[in-house]
């Protein structure tokens, strides 16, 4: 059985349901087929039109530690923040720092190392770890699963374009897959927008013969 898992590393909520995606890989043997796009703040800035603290971001952080908590994961404001936005007005800015270097990173590393890179850095950027951002800290998570830093990052910048292309094909069959939201995850032809819908995805993969508790 193989889930498609549609990712934004600015998504808290692709944070939270990432140790529910690793169980279903590593203790049921799902075919996890990670799958990274960009953050809808660089896919669809306008989204964010209007939207502020107050009416907006403030909701869905008191929500984000509601469920950090039911699942016994951490959450705290992010340092810094992946993507470089206003949010008593919404604005993104136009100079974005952190986010094209963290996916392009991501993408250059092989695609069976790409989750478990995800999971290192995810947590770091959602349970406060000050400069994640670093070359230090970004190569301390890739020698954690296993990965060489200098080896990536200089394919990274060799290979630039072809690793923005390969998002973008991504996005593509996110869209194609019925949502432009993330977390998605896709199994045959059915989509879970949400990691409040990973019991639904369960449900689907036990019908065909998932021995999940």
């Amino acid at each position: 059985m193989k889930v498609d898992l549609y990712f934004s590393f600015r998504s808290p909520y692709s944070y939270l349901i990432l140790p529910r995606i690793v169980k279903l890989r590593d203790k049921y043997g799902i075919d996890i087929n990670f799958k990274q796009v960009y953050p809808l703040a660089i896919r669809e800035p306008e989204f964010f039109k209007g939207k502020n603290i107050f009416t907006y971001f403030l909701i869905r952080r008191i929500d984000y530690v509601r469920q950090a908590k039911k699942n016994n994961m951490i959450f705290v404001k992010p340092n810094p923040d992946p993507i470089n936005q206003n949010l008593l007005t919404g604005k993104i800015s136009d100079h974005q720092p952190y986010i094209f270097k963290l996916c392009h990173f991501c993408q250059a590393i092989d695609k069976d190392k790409q989750l478990d890179f995800a999971v290192e850095v995810s947590h770091k950027i959602w349970s406060g770890f000050k400069n994640w951002n670093s070359d230090e800290s970004i190569s301390e998570s890739s020698l954690r699963v296993g990965l060489n830093f200098a080896q990536i990052e200089e394919k990274r910048i060799a290979n630039e374009e072809n690793l923005i292309n390969e998002i973008k094909i991504n996005q593509k069959e996110q869209l194609e897959a019925g949502h432009h939201g993330v977390p998605l995850s896709v199994y045959k032809d059915k989509f879970f927008f949400g990691q409040d819908r990973f019991d639904d995805l369960v449900e689907m993969l036990k019908k065909d013969g998932l021995n999940y508790p």
